[in-house]
């Protein structure tokens, strides 16, 4: 019997954008590559432009190729600087569903071992990291086997859940929770004014929806006690600023929902292939509400979605109930976390303990009302500012809560 081809991997690594190969996605789609859309070069570019702005993180895109130099997988890494720590990790801060390579075909077949010796060689090449955390991994894109999933030593703390748009539409509607009371309302809004479904096209109206998501989402955000877009500038922005560039690369889609000559409901999203990400969902509040016009929305967007192709409606990653509720299908993820120094050791341990604090009933009672007490202090120097004299004593309490 003969030896089984060893493969050779060819790799480089690159820290800017713009030395990428033409094999790494630009937009939505990308001949013979397998990827999500948090992975591609445009939503790295805005990604860049609000999280990445701080420049706090040395990046580090990966391409690996065969022997031929035919591309095999793509990884976009940065390592991050906490308290001393050298971290790698994904190009992430929180703002992509799922961290994951883009693969290309290939007549590779992974196991756990060859994943790993592909790793050693991509991480000799690396600058030295003192930790490794690795999270939110799919087994595998688009059915090609993830090889860094293979390599997880523990399972990611929430899942991703979607709707399987590829059954029949009969199918679908059935498994909509409370259809009957979803279609009643529905039919109480028209009575209203008539109710229109769009998707927002052009400059001003992609501005206009854009402005009513933030609103709308900024008091969801206040009324949950999460901090919001208020102390999250780089989240505002990347919507802000990245409905354009994605409008521009057609990987927007913007739903909204309009009654009369108000926006009630909107899904702001992204597309790649035939999978649509519905990447923030938010909804008008006070009589409104009980219209459940984001339901209604999302009934509609489910209905445009399959009537136009597409294979996957993903809500993404959290396992909320209404989540769990409104999708068929989830999608459990992987993790790793390994420490290659005593500091990194030491910085695991920290992190453990206070993922053990948080777990508490207590904390989970009490973090909530940090986000209250900022908020008021926060509100209350802007009434101070508009006399022309900010206390300097409100200053550094801003600062610890």
């Amino acid at each position: 019997m003969g030896q089984l081809m060893v493969p050779v991997f060819k790799i480089s690594i690159f820290d800017n954008l713009d030395d990428l190969s033409q094999d790494w996605p630009r937009g939505s789609a990308a001949e013979g590559a397998h990827f999500h859309v948090f992975q591609s070069v445009t939503f790295l570019q805005v990604w860049l432009a609000s999280f990445g702005r701080s420049g706090e993180r040395s990046l580090h895109f990966v391409e690996v190729r065969d022997a031929e130099d035919r591309p095999v997988i793509f990884i976009p890494l940065c390592i991050t600087r906490r308290n001393g720590t050298r971290i790698l990790e994904f190009v992430d801060a929180d703002a992509a569903d799922y961290n994951a390579p883009i693969l290309f075909t290939t007549s590779i077949s992974w196991t756990p071992e060859l994943a790993e010796r592909l790793w050693h060689e991509i991480a000799s090449q690396l600058p030295p990291f003192d930790l490794l955390i690795f999270s939110k991994m799919p087994a595998d894109i688009d059915g090609l086997a993830n090889p860094l999933s293979l390599m997880s030593d523990q399972a990611n703390e929430a899942s991703c859940h979607a709707n399987d748009l590829r059954r029949p539409w009969a199918d679908i509607e059935a498994a909509i929770p409370q259809r009957k009371t979803l279609a009643r309302k529905m039919r109480n809004l028209e009575k209203i004014t008539p109710l229109e479904f769009r998707i927002a096209d052009g400059d001003e109206e992609r501005r206009e929806a854009t402005a009513a998501f933030l609103r709308q989402k900024q008091w969801r955000f206040e009324q949950t006690r999460v901090p919001g877009f208020d102390v999250d500038t780089d989240k505002h922005d990347f919507f802000r600023d990245g409905t354009e560039i994605f409008a521009k690369e057609q990987m927007l889609k913007l739903f909204y929902l309009q009654s009369g000559d108000r926006i009630i409901a909107t899904i702001w999203g992204l597309t790649a292939g035939r999978r649509y990400y519905a990447i923030m969902l938010s909804f008008e509040a006070g009589e409104w509400a009980k219209f459940s016009p984001g339901s209604v929305l999302y009934y509609r967007t489910l209905q445009w979605l399959h009537g136009n192709g597409y294979e996957w409606l993903d809500l993404g990653i959290g396992d909320e109930a209404w989540k769990i509720e409104s999708c068929e299908t989830t999608f459990p993820l992987t993790a790793k976390q390994a420490a290659l120094t005593l500091r990194g050791q030491v910085y695991l341990l920290r992190q453990r303990s206070v993922a053990a604090l948080r777990s508490t009933r207590l904390w989970r009672s009490l973090r909530p009302l940090k986000w209250v007490i900022r908020r008021r202090l926060r509100q209350t120097m802007m009434t101070i500012s508009s006399y022309g004299a900010v206390s300097e004593l409100l200053l550094p309490m801003m600062a610890i809560a």
